[in-house]
């Protein structure tokens, strides 16, 4: 006779019992990111600076890889905010710059989408850390001997207008917790005679971004490039004395927050991770040191070789334009990334922009190229032969052209055509667009606003 059966009376399993496998892949399940799990605290957010600032994800099969999307329509619909249409079922929707597509189920789900509180894990999206720099500087307003205690963070947190919620800063991630409370005794350090209410994404800083909203402003497009502030340190006795409804424009607007920030009544800042807090005045006074332009390359190798294209200038500063699979332009100084500018959208794009403002006609929409592509092989390989020609690269037939773009894909094409035909309309204009695309880029344009940056 089988034991089987007394030895469970011995040892009955409890009701909440789940067998192994079931919880292992509940585990898998739970590892890995998806729709659901984008929607939990503030994980789209997360995502979507993941990817516009190409910084590494860990995947289940390529391990750590910065990802783009696969077709602009679900970058579209993300932003939109229509997730199923942004993640269809079973549907790779992101590339790597290996060329391996991955669905949003590929993607672990690491300590940066809200795991466990380790040195990364908690609360770290952009809400959550935004929020607390908030609460955290409140507390040591409210007491300069803090020790961030969960009792005084309490009562900073019911003084401050944020949007994040108290268990997205009790739970905050360690590396956020320690760059929170260094930027706060910086700033303290900084500022300590004002009293201030902090705001991150209240009503105050949204009637902002409607007056931005209003100002007709068609050169930023996106109001992180005309003040990239991500909290804002305001002086509520002194506010009656800023009229945010008496002008239209960025100029009066850009008067007003610069004669507020000489005053120290409202202060914009923008935040960057740190153990140790220094500051950065950004447009204000000093004055804008140009880039140095040197000269433009249409393959580090040669021009069959890569779809990209470099702006080079003094110092290890480059621009490289490609597509990724969006066209766009990404500015590497030295050891750092300087940020991006977009040209997907051609002359309503960011680098669409800048070409106009730098005396240049701006490139087309990355669409209309493709489209031509499709329709016509023929036409568009005459039309990009023709910039070939005009750029100065080696003297060539349509024929040999043609012969050398053999296998190449339909986005390899619109990005090396897309750079041909923009470098050639930049010719003799490349030094003032290297200065607005950087100024651009890192929001230092003239049109941008003044902010403190902590750093």
């Amino acid at each position: 006779m089988s034991l089987q059966r007394y030895v469970k009376q011995l040892r009955p399993r409890n009701e909440s019992y789940i067998p192994h496998i079931t919880r292992i892949q509940s585990l898998l399940t739970e590892a890995t990111m998806s729709v659901g799990q984008l929607e939990k605290r503030d994980n789209i957010k997360v995502l979507q600076d993941l990817i516009d600032n190409q910084k590494p994800v860990e995947t289940e099969d390529y391990g750590s890889t910065t990802i783009a999307w696969v077709d602009n329509k679900y970058k579209i619909a993300y932003e939109s905010g229509d997730l199923k249409k942004a993640f269809p079922r079973s549907t790779p929707v992101f590339i790597t710059p290996k060329g391996k597509k991955l669905k949003i189920s590929d993607i672990t789900k690491a300590d940066y989408f809200g795991g466990g509180k380790g040195s990364g894990g908690g609360s770290s999206g952009t809400t959550a850390a935004e929020s607390a720099q908030c609460v955290y500087c409140k507390a040591i307003w409210n007491n300069p001997k803090t020790d961030f205690n969960m009792k005084e963070l309490q009562v900073a947190f019911s003084e401050v207008e944020v949007n994040a919620t108290w268990d997205m800063i009790e739970n905050l991630s360690d590396d956020w917790v320690t760059s929170s409370q260094a930027s706060a005794r910086a700033l303290y350090r900084a500022l300590n005679k004002r009293k201030y209410t902090w705001h991150r994404g209240s009503d105050w800083v949204g009637a902002l971004e409607g007056y931005y909203n209003n100002s007709g402003d068609v050169y930023f497009g996106n109001i992180n490039k005309w003040t990239p502030a991500d909290v804002w340190a305001i002086d509520h006795q002194q506010l009656s004395k800023y009229d945010f409804t008496g002008g239209v424009g960025l100029p009066y607007l850009n008067e007003l927050l610069l004669r507020a920030y000489v005053a120290r009544d409202i202060i914009g800042i923008s935040l960057k991770k740190t153990s140790r807090a220094k500051f950065s005045q950004q447009n204000f006074r000093k004055p804008f040191k140009e880039p140095k332009f040197t000269k433009t390359s249409l393959g580090k190798r040669d021009f069959f070789s890569s779809k990209d294209g470099y702006i080079f200038g003094a110092n290890g500063l480059q621009i490289q334009f490609r597509t990724f699979p969006a066209f766009q332009g990404e500015i590497i100084g030295g050891k750092a990334k300087h940020g991006k500018l977009s040209g997907d959208t051609g002359p309503n794009g960011p680098i669409g922009k800048v070409m106009t403002a730098a005396g240049a006609n701006p490139i087309p929409r990355r669409k209309d190229i493709e489209g031509i592509i499709k329709k016509d092989i023929d036409k568009f390989m005459q039309m990009f032969h023709k910039e070939y020609q005009q750029s100065g690269e080696k003297n060539m037939s349509l024929e040999e052209f043609t012969k050398n773009l053999k296998g190449k894909n339909s986005n390899w094409l619109e990005s090396k055509y897309l750079v041909t035909l923009m470098f050639n309309e930049l010719k003799g204009k490349e030094q003032k667009f290297l200065g607005l695309a950087y100024r651009y880029a890192k929001s230092e344009s003239k049109e941008s606003a003044v902010h403190l940056k902590v750093y």
